[in-house]
């Protein structure tokens, strides 16, 4: 008897086999293979020929919606199909398919089997697979490029905040402030710096530094962009160790000092240079004046010790034998300045040193002590110094300080002050303070020296230029004695009024002394 299903897929088979489309006819319920054209053979995923009596859903693996296809066109009989199925093959291999499946219907129309045409999807399920991909790649570096936006505004905007707080502080610091690029272009020079180099502009530039008259200390010139400039880009840092001479426009002469370092980015290249210096004229001029006053010092000593050593020969050699009493007085004078030298340099010292001048306290009048300076002083400057005020100021003081410090202002008043002219000691008293001022007409002191004028060692420049002789130590122990006593000093000075060290005392020294 003929095989009914072996005549269908006769019938059949010339179509199939001419189609371009891969396709195969099946039968039953189990979906077995029947025929399979070319086209379907040569899917890269199949063999030239396939198994017979094989079930067409388990030639791939994990077919599970190939198979639920199948078995819903055979049940229903209504063609149907299933997009981008992915089949996949024994060893690996697998494809992306569009399924189409019909039913295969016999001459009286009865369904005995399925027409299975697999269109191959891979190179467009793999398009879109690689258009999605790119899809989510730009998504992501979209968001990437976002944060990296906002990181990089975070970044921009601390960068601007620490460049302001920089700015800020080096507008403020005393130093002198330079930072140079890396490529030595002046990126910003702070205002002490531009004062103490005298540039004018708020934005210099190399150019004015090259203007800039540095010289060494011998005097040779130096050559800032090549042996300062250079040096701090190859990132030779260097502290406090160059002193230089500045010579200025209006004719000053500045002592500077210079120092410097680098700053470098990630790679160790040097991104930034920073040029620090410092002027120290001011100190400069202190140790020079420092070592003229103690040389003046010594020689004073010297001279003073010398006098006592000849009258001392004098009288031990009997000559001349009536003038013996004499010769002892001027022993006794010149023994009596060299302790107050003495205890002069130790006073200052022991000031230098933080501590407060010892002082022996008791009932004394300071009028009294005011009138014996001023008749000590009478001697040697005949009567140019006048008192005035009070007639008696009684207070607990050290009337050994209080004497040697008012005796200190008189004769700097009598010095300094314009010649002839009279000096006026004022003495008042307020309910629990008194003031003694002294006064003299002349020159005024500069401003610039009143706000160092009670450091030791130190003289006005209108002094050391006009060759009075002086320690410098004479205000530091003025200083020192009112502020042992609970006191001050203040000093007022112009063309106009003179000159006024005023010595200002609470009238009971006692609260004011250290235990000990």
């Amino acid at each position: 008897m003929p095989d009914p299903d072996v005549d269908l897929i006769h019938r059949y088979r010339p179509a199939v086999e001419r189609s371009l489309l891969p396709t195969l006819l099946t039968v039953t319920e189990q979906h077995i293979v029947r025929y399979a054209n070319p086209a379907f053979c040569g899917l890269p995923v199949m063999s030239p020929e396939l198994p017979a009596e094989v079930s067409f859903p388990s030639l791939f693996q994990g077919a599970e919606a190939l198979r639920a296809l199948l078995d819903r066109v055979f049940r229903d009989g209504v063609t149907d199909m299933a997009a981008d199925v992915a089949l996949g093959r024994p060893g690996g291999r697998a494809f992306h398919g569009t399924a189409i499946v019909a039913p295969l219907l016999d001459e009286r129309a009865r369904q005995r089997g399925l027409v299975v045409q697999i269109l191959d999807t891979t190179e467009q399920v793999m398009a879109r697979a690689r258009e999605a991909q790119a899809a989510r790649d730009v998504q992501e570096a979209n968001e990437k490029l976002i944060v990296a936006g906002i990181r990089e505004q975070e970044l921009a905007d601390r960068a601007n905040q620490s460049a302001a707080e920089l700015r800020a502080l080096l507008d403020v610091v005393s130093q002198g402030v330079a930072v140079f690029g890396a490529t030595g272009e002046v990126v910003l020079v702070n205002p002490a710096g531009r004062a103490k180099l005298g540039l004018s502009g708020a934005r210099p530039t190399l150019d004015d530094y090259r203007r800039c008259d540095f010289r060494h200390l011998d005097g040779t010139p130096l050559d800032f962009e090549q042996e300062v400039l250079s040096r701090v880009m190859r990132g030779e840092p260097f502290a406090d160790e160059d002193e230089v001479l500045l010579h200025r426009p209006d004719g000053a002469v500045r002592h500077i000092v210079l120092s410097g370092g680098v700053v470098r980015d990630a790679q160790g290249r040097v991104a930034l240079a920073m040029n620090l210096y410092r002027d120290v004229t001011q100190v400069r001029e202190l140790e020079q004046v420092r070592e003229q006053c103690m040389s003046l010092i010594t020689h004073d000593l010297r001279s003073t010790m010398s006098a006592a050593m000849y009258a001392a020969e004098l009288i031990k050699i009997g000559r001349p034998a009536d003038n013996v009493q004499m010769l002892a007085e001027k022993i006794l004078r010149s023994m009596s300045r060299m302790d107050e030298m003495s205890r002069t340099l130790l006073d200052v010292q022991r000031l230098r040193a933080g501590h407060r001048l010892p002082l022996l306290l008791g009932a004394c009048d300071i009028v009294a002590i005011a009138r014996d300076v001023i008749d000590d002083l009478a001697s040697f400057h005949d009567q140019r110094v006048a008192l005035r005020g009070e007639a008696r100021v009684e207070g607990i003081w050290s009337a050994g300080e209080l004497r040697r410090a008012i005796s200190n202002l008189a004769s700097n008043a009598l010095k300094y002050g314009a010649t002839g002219a009279p000096v006026i000691i004022t003495v008042e008293k307020t309910s629990d303070r008194a003031a003694v001022a002294v006064h003299n007409e002349g020159p005024p002191i500069a401003p610039e020296d009143q706000a160092r004028l009670f450091a030791p060692f130190v003289r006005t420049r209108a002094a050391v230029a006009g060759g009075q002789r002086g320690w410098g130590l004479g205000l530091t122990f003025v200083h020192g004695c009112a502020e042992a006593h609970g006191g001050r000093v203040t000093l007022e000075s112009s063309a106009e009024r003179g000159t006024t060290f005023t010595l200002e005392l609470p009238l009971d020294a006692r609260p004011y002394q250290q235990p000990g």
